[in-house]
């Protein structure tokens, strides 16, 4: 093989396992918006991060997960679920625009009531010492819905997601000896 070619797949390499890496950091901040952990959530994020959510302006990371722990808090049987992945990448810098929809079980005047959101994440990446992370986020809202909240067979459920670190979900990436942060 010449190294043209080898010099290309290394190339077509990095491009693939960045996107990659991109991927799994969005997935493990949803993943900390359902779990309610904070440390996943930071580890999508580099520290300097500026993130307009539910706000109109921009706010420095620690306000945001603040804000966020605290509002996830108020919610039960939540589940972000990310797709539509588009991943531009340009070195160390990448533009990424995500869709999500987000159930949230929501206190609300009379009662609880479901709460959908389909929303886009434009998210600017950069790669800092060799790792993926969000450095510039912004959510656009593209509807809301709210429904009743009744959940009469999840009662009878007997295995039910947890919103915290007792979640099996744990059990098994320790058993796996993964670091899902």
């Amino acid at each position: 093989m010449s190294d043209d070619i080898m010099m290309q797949r290394a190339r077509q390499l990095d491009r693939l396992v960045a996107k990659d890496e991109i991927r799994d950091c969005l997935y493990r901040i949803n993943r900390g918006m359902d779990r309610i952990d904070r440390g996943l959530m930071l580890s999508g994020f580099h520290d300097d991060a500026q993130i307009c959510w539910a706000a109109p302006d921009y706010v420095p990371l620690a306000t945001f997960i603040d804000i966020a722990m605290r509002v996830q808090a108020g919610n039960r049987r939540v589940q972000h679920l990310l797709g539509n992945i588009l991943i531009e990448l340009d070195g160390d810098s990448a533009g990424v625009e995500s869709y999500e929809i987000g159930r949230h079980l929501t206190p609300m005047p009379g009662g609880e009531q479901d709460l959908i959101i389909a929303a886009r994440y434009i998210d600017r990446f950069s790669r800092r010492d060799g790792v993926w992370r969000i450095e510039r986020r912004l959510k656009l809202v593209d509807w809301i819905r709210v429904m009743t909240g009744a959940d009469e067979k999840f009662d009878r459920v007997p295995h039910k997601g947890i919103r915290d670190r007792s979640d099996p979900s744990y059990a098994l990436f320790d058993l796996m000896g993964g670091d899902v942060a």
